[in-house]
């Protein structure tokens, strides 16, 4: 305090040095708050300011990659690249390029694709039409510390027009006695096959014949076996085929030493064949999964199979693909040179679970061992229980000698059941067929003896039997390779029936009976085709259409190695109607032989 010339008492109004200090302090912190706040937004900008830099040089980078696809999609090719300008245009540069303290690098590789055409990171085929193109921006922000930022696209070569697949209901495949199996797809629309196509050519003669369709795609597997006993195998991808592998299998197509089918819900094809080996691994196998296109780099390696209950060569193989949705279950059986009968299952990996004891040890034959097919194999269609049914050596006109077991429980450790006589029965199966109804667990049975040459058919309910003998006691005799009947269902709404198709002893028609269910088979008028088929009749099949159920096609050879095609349909009133598929004349007049299965049919299953 101090006194004014008034004597007044006055504060003074400067600052202590402590005051000055403490101020000093306090301003200190003050500004030191604040700047710690404004560095993180400064960096903050920049970081975007950067970022943004990046993201234009990275975009720029695409359309670049982009320009230059453009211009020319052969350009394009994998691997690290840089980007540059030259006669102003874009072209790739070295391997990265700089602008700035930024380093941009495209990254161009392979896009594969399954089976579906659906971009895929694992498995799938490459895709020559298809890049995927990745820019990415590399940058020092600071001292140690590198940042990146990158941006991706899928070029495609745009220009090249985009392939449609063929158009097809049906497939057909046979052999002209060339070198090169021959084709025709099938319109169910206009009820008519397309122009002859060769497929690729084979060594030797193309014998007999199997064609399968996926269950989910386009695809189609056929094999064939040449007169020199080579099988090959073929795959279609609903444009074109390719011969993807071969191997040896033994005979001259006398028999048919192989079989292929589809897992119903996977798609993975599988191929069964004869190695022509006695003893042991008398039998092998390839697949191919459904997500692998044709190709023979997509076939998994062949592996060896060895049967427990047969030790000759293998003569006569088939399988059947349990038809349940969500079941990928496949059952085989095969005969050996010994006239034995054994089967086995399917479990995804390899062939397993078969019975005890051999099948049977004695099959029928015309004169030498397994010269005839006479065993067949049918999964009921709701429970997945297996029918296999076949003829044993002691049939003869008045002693039945047909005999079937079954393998319950609808999975791939089904239980076999032990070995049955059907009943009522009076005569032997020379040739015999099995068909499954697609509605149901009834499967129909037909066949003929060479002995008596009678016709004789069996309804199988799930459970029992309804037999009749004798139904027609005047038909073709079988021969050796011969196939005389076959048998399917059509079913339109309500109405259900089975169709049994066979050679009569004359004419040159087709004879055939239906029933309803278990009722008895009622004859019917023949069907007078506007073309004769030769007489006697060699191989006969019946394949009905699993989309348009109320239809099925009848593909038969004569004896003047001619193929002919016959479509039957069915109305809601089970009224029947036949049209010459063929146009009315063979689809081929020269089969390199018209018997053991010489051709391959097979629907679109979607």
């Amino acid at each position: 305090m101090s006194i004014n010339k008034f004597g007044i008492a006055c504060r003074q109004t400067g600052f202590s040095l402590i005051e000055i200090i403490i101020a000093i302090a306090i301003f200190s912190i003050i500004i030191a708050g604040g700047l710690t706040g404004f560095i993180p937004v400064l960096n903050q900008n920049r970081q975007a300011s950067e970022i943004i830099q990046a993201n234009r040089l990275a975009e720029e980078g695409l359309e670049a990659v982009r320009s230059i696809r453009n211009r020319d999609f052969d350009l394009l090719s994998a691997g690290n690249k840089g980007i540059g300008i030259s006669s102003n245009l874009w072209n790739f540069d070295n391997t990265s390029d700089t602008t700035g303290k930024f380093t941009r690098q495209i990254s161009i590789t392979a896009a594969n694709r399954d089976a579906g055409g659906t971009l895929v990171t694992t498995g799938g085929n490459t895709d020559p039409d298809t890049w995927l193109v990745k820019s990415l921006i590399t940058w020092n922000y600071s001292i140690g510390e590198t940042k990146q930022f990158s941006l991706e696209t899928i070029l495609t070569n745009w220009r090249k027009p985009i392939p449609v697949g063929i158009d097809y209901d049906a497939l057909i495949i046979y052999s002209d006695n060339t070198s090169f199996p021959r084709w025709r797809t099938y319109s169910t629309a206009n009820n008519i096959f397309g122009t002859e196509t060769t497929m690729p050519a084979i060594i030797g003669s193309p014998r007999n014949f199997v064609l399968k369709a996926s269950p989910n795609s386009n695809e189609l597997i056929a094999g064939t076996v040449s007169s020199a006993g080579i099988l090959y195998i073929y795959c279609f991808d609903g444009f074109n085929w390719t011969q993807d592998w071969s191997t040896t299998v033994g005979g001259t197509a006398t028999t048919r030493r192989f079989d292929i089918a589809y897992e119903k819900t996977s798609g993975k094809a599988v191929v069964l064949y004869s190695t022509n080996n006695a003893t042991t691994n008398e039998m092998a196998f390839r697949t191919k999964n459904n997500t692998a296109t044709c190709g023979s780099a997509n076939w998994n390696s062949a592996i060896s199979y060895n049967p427990l209950r047969t030790a000759d060569i293998v003569q006569w193989v088939k399988l059947a693909s349990d038809q349940r949705s969500g079941s990928n279950i496949i059952a085989t059986i095969w005969a050996d040179s010994a006239s034995d009968l054994s089967a086995a299952i399917w479990n995804g990996t390899t062939f397993a679970n078969e019975p005890s004891a051999v099948t049977e040890a004695s099959l029928e034959v015309v004169s030498t061992a397994q010269d005839v097919d006479d065993f067949d194999l049918a999964y009921e269609s709701l429970s997945g229980n297996l029918l296999v049914v076949w003829a044993n050596s002691v049939g003869n006109d008045g002693t039945n000698g047909v005999r079937y077991r079954r393998c319950t429980g609808g999975t791939n450790t089904c239980t076999w059941s032990g070995i049955s006589t059907p009943p009522t029965f009076k005569d032997d199966a020379t040739n015999l067929d099995l068909a499954s109804d697609p509605v149901s667990d009834n499967i129909v049975f037909t066949s003929i003896g060479n002995a008596g040459s009678d016709l004789q058919v069996g309804y199988w309910d799930g459970a029992t039997w309804t037999n009749k003998a004798n139904v027609d006691k005047s038909v073709g005799t079988p021969l050796a390779g011969t196939k005389l009947v076959a048998s399917g269902f059509l079913v339109n709404g309500a109405a259900s029936r089975y169709v049994v198709v066979y050679m009569d002893s004359s004419g040159n028609n087709i004879s055939w009976y239906v029933a309803n269910k278990k009722g008895s088979p009622s004859k019917q008028p023949d069907f007078v085709p506007s073309s004769p088929i030769g007489n006697p009749k060699k191989w006969i099949e019946i394949h009905p259409d699993l989309i348009n159920q109320n239809t099925l096609m009848v593909i038969i050879s004569d004896t003047n190695s001619d193929l002919f095609a016959k479509k039957l349909s069915m109305d809601a009133s089970a009224n029947f109607t036949w049209t010459n598929a063929d146009g009315g004349s063979a689809l081929e007049l020269n089969l390199a032989q018209p018997i053991v299965k010489p051709f391959g049919f097979v629907y679109k299953r979607q």
